[in-house]
């Protein structure tokens, strides 16, 4: 890139003293307005690309120059613009986060306390290894406060975790989706790798894995089958990625706490000072 900008400014400094000295100097033109503002006009056009293109290859010159002998100048400026990125994102989420509506919860799942004024929404997935750090957490705050209100956002990003995201929705219509969910992030919910199996095999597999859950959490197993093919629990699935959208939330976990979003695994003193914060700002 370097060659080619001192070339064309070589070209362009080359052609503007051939046009002075073939044209104006020797006055080859005819003295019309037209004729005269082209004479004009021409080496001016010619000299400011000139101009340009060696300024263009002085300034790429200098970058790279830079660029090799300071190396944490660029790592500055890639910080920069992720600093600015992140800005973005952080802005967009707030105001993403002022539109939350009660229906975007109409059907999920509720733990902690219902009426709860301090609402944490969790974004996860049965099968993701730090949703089930984040949700340890989660519980150990639980325990100890008293006004948290708990929405379960089922978000499954591997296929093998539909089922027990259905099923955890249906639960809420017996009211033990909170120890449901518990149990099912104690559950190893993935059959152990065996003989090769069709995708209706897994699946039976897989239902009969949560099944065996839910009855262990006390719940009717026979109504939770016929609730988990409810179009309440397809309407929250597609309301959980839909606020997810919104978000910006692409991946599991992810908490909303008052006006703060964290994409990703947080700790449960974390989770404590973002409650604490949601409570002044009350």
């Amino acid at each position: 890139m370097n060659i080619l900008l001192l070339v064309l400014a070589v070209v362009w400094a080359v052609a503007f003293v051939v046009y002075d000295r073939e044209v104006v100097q020797k006055k080859t033109f005819h003295k019309k307005p037209k004729k005269i503002l082209a004479t004009i006009v021409a080496p001016i056009v010619i000299l400011f690309l000139a101009i340009y293109t060696t300024s263009a290859f002085v300034v790429a010159s200098r970058t790279r120059h830079a660029v090799v002998n300071d190396p944490e100048m660029l790592i500055a400026a890639m910080e920069n613009l992720e600093n600015i990125q992140r800005e973005r994102e952080t802005k967009l989420a707030r105001d993403a986060l002022k539109n939350i509506r009660p229906d975007d919860h109409l059907h999920a799942p509720i733990g902690g306390n219902p009426e709860g004024r301090i609402v944490i929404y969790e974004f996860f997935d049965f099968n993701c290894g730090f949703c089930k750090r984040g949700h340890a957490a989660l519980v150990e705050v639980l325990n100890t406060e008293t006004d948290v209100k708990h929405v379960m956002k089922n978000l499954p990003i591997f296929p093998v975790s539909q089922i027990p995201a259905r099923a955890l929705i249906a639960s809420r219509h017996q009211g033990k989706a909170e120890e449901f969910s518990n149990l099912l992030y104690e559950t190893s919910l993935v059959p152990e790798a065996g003989e090769r199996t069709t995708e209706r095999e897994m699946n039976e597999k897989i239902r009969a894995i949560v099944f065996g859950v839910a009855q262990r959490a006390g719940l009717d197993v026979e109504q939770l089958k016929k609730d988990m093919e409810s179009p309440a629990v397809e309407e929250e699935l597609l309301r959980t990625r839909q606020l997810a959208e919104k978000l910006g939330i692409q991946g599991t976990p992810a908490f909303v706490i008052g006006d703060q979003l964290f994409r990703g695994y947080i700790d449960a003193s974390q989770i404590k000072s973002a409650v604490e914060r949601a409570r002044k700002k009350r």
